[in-house]
């Protein structure tokens, strides 16, 4: 699986958040493709910080969110 390195330099915490909300899907069973899941959780995260979100745990519990959406995520 690729993760992947994600670096803002705008909102250092996104990194953090992103490592967060991987692993917890990983750990939840909800990732079924690895690769799409870093693809989208990154992509995600810097959408989030481009509106204003910096916080890292508010950041990775709206990437697990909308990850849980976009794939159809039942718990």
């Amino acid at each position: 699986m690729a993760r992947i390195a994600l670096v803002d330099h705008r909102a250092p915490a996104a990194a953090e958040a992103y490592d967060i909300a991987l692993d917890y899907l990983e750990r939840s069973g909800s990732v079924r493709d690895p690769d799409a899941a870093s693809i989208f959780l990154a992509q995600e995260l810097v959408a989030l910080v481009e509106r204003g979100e910096h916080n890292k745990i508010r950041l990775a519990n709206l990437a697990i969110i909308s990850f849980e959406k976009r794939y159809h995520v039942d718990h």
